[in-house]
């Protein structure tokens, strides 16, 4: 008590109470008034609790200041905040292709576009990389008001998967082909096809086709469409003035109506219900029920079977084989048959008399120049450019003399080639009609009746005919 006899009270300091988040990122003060006189905490004295309290990290200066001079009480103050750990980058993965085929018609370099050329197709060959994976980051830790690390968490490795024909490099941040084919993305995985399959008809929806493994096309294929596979070809419809290649064997199930455009030409066997008017190339052999106005060139057997197995019209060459049921017809249909002849090596020969005779012509007209320089320079009347234009025409015309002679010695094995084939044979079931024209290497017939059940061969300088 008092010298007055009250009650003396209770004389408080100021003070301070600290306080954190639940996750220990924040920092606040709460202040406490002083009561009957007490003394308020000073700077110091504020620094010293806060320091005591443990925290330690980014210090919100200017809140400090602020309430050294002037605070006020019951109230929460954010003195402090920690530092936020920043996640790591997740990975991802970069395509080396499109996972979304979407329909480009392609530009020509006259600016028009190619609406049959679609590039629906991606081919990929072995050892191609597919994707590369670039893998996620550590991130960066952070810190609590305390001073204590809060770890960060590493970013998420993209999810990729293989799938057939793809493999993963040693390092795992490559996918790269082990066949060639059709690259894709089907249920998450990167698979590559060795077979693509068109459900439909080949047309403007599909464009034309290129791919680097086997095709199976359900549908027919539409005229001015092309299919070009290094591997084997099906074709379940009907082919029509297309062109169709491929460099193993071609299945045309349902046969070629050409209509005098469609080209075929495969480096294996054609299969084909029957063929009609169009051009076609095998290296191989051909099964068919029937070939009518058609030029075929086939490099072994020539087979025409089945129910009419016939050859109507055009011209057909194999290299050892021809045989058939029925060849021409009653009213006389110009038809030509020709064995014993490789028509790779006839077109090949072909090939090379164009180029010589057009070397030809190049290197006498070259020649004439050459003269013409020749006999000014002895004069001493051609220039520093002119001197340096002989020199070239002087190289020119060596080349081509070199050439010239490299092709005439190709020639001339060509020939010997073609010469020694000696050995075709045509074998008709039923009968060979009139007006049919035969080789059988240099030999040569024609026919002016009917020759039932017969064998053709080469024999000396003609054509031997015997039973079938």
């Amino acid at each position: 008590m008092d010298e007055t006899g009250n009650q003396q009270q209770e004389r408080k300091n100021e003070t301070l109470t600290v306080k954190l988040s639940p996750d220990k990122m924040s920092a606040f003060v709460v202040f406490h008034a002083a009561e009957n006189g007490g003394n308020n905490l000073t700077k110091d004295e504020i620094d010293k609790y806060i320091h005591n309290e443990g925290i330690k990290q980014v210090m919100n200066q200017e809140t400090l200041e602020s309430i050294y001079k002037n605070r006020a009480y019951e109230t929460l103050y954010n003195i402090a905040k920690g530092k936020e750990p920043i996640k790591g980058e997740d990975g991802k993965i970069i395509y080396n292709f499109q996972t979304q085929k979407k329909v480009k018609p392609k530009e020509r370099e006259d600016g028009t576009v190619d609406f049959y050329d679609l590039n629906l197709v991606e081919n990929v060959h072995y050892g191609d990389v597919l994707a590369v994976i670039i893998p996620p980051s550590d991130g960066y830790d952070g810190y609590n008001v305390l001073g204590e690390i809060v770890p960060s968490t590493k970013g998420i490795r993209p999810n990729i998967k293989k799938g057939r024909n793809v493999e993963i490099s040693e390092d795992g941040s490559k996918l790269f082909a082990t066949k060639d084919g059709q690259v894709g993305v089907i249920d998450g995985k990167i698979v590559v096809n060795e077979v693509y399959e068109v459900e439909s008809d080949v047309n403007t929806g599909t464009g034309n086709i290129n791919f680097v493994g086997s095709v199976i096309i359900r549908g027919n294929v539409l005229t001015d469409f092309k299919v070009y596979a290094a591997g084997n070809i099906d074709v379940y419809g009907v082919v029509e003035g297309a062109r169709i290649e491929a460099k193993g064997t071609i299945n045309l199930h349902r046969g070629v109506l050409g209509n005098g455009k469609a080209n075929i030409k495969a480096g294996g066997d054609l299969i084909s219900k029957y063929i009609e008017n169009c051009n076609v190339s095998v290296d191989g052999n051909i099964l068919s029920e029937a070939i009518m106005h058609s030029n075929v060139r086939c490099s072994k057997h020539v087979e025409v079977q089945g129910k009419n197995g016939l050859i109507l019209g055009g011209v057909v060459t194999a290299g050892k084989l021809i045989k058939a049921k029925v060849v021409g017809s009653e009213l006389g249909m110009h038809t030509e048959l020709k064995v014993g002849v490789d028509p790779n090596l006839v077109e090949l020969y072909k090939k090379n008399k164009e180029e010589i005779q057009k070397l030809k012509i190049e290197k006498a007209k070259s020649y004439q120049i050459q003269e013409l320089l020749c006999a000014k320079n002895r004069k001493n009347m051609l220039d520093y450019e002119k001197k340096e234009l002989l020199e070239k025409i002087i190289k020119t015309n060596n080349s081509l003399a070199t050439r010239l002679e490299e092709l005439e010695e190709s020639q001339d094995l060509l020939m010997q080639k073609i010469n020694e084939i000696d050995n075709g044979e045509i074998k008709v079931e039923q009968k060979i009609c009139p007006n049919v024209d035969i080789y059988i290497s240099s030999a040569y017939m024609k026919t002016t009746e009917d020759i039932v059940r017969c064998k053709l061969r080469k024999e000396g300088a003609d054509i031997k005919i015997s039973a079938y």
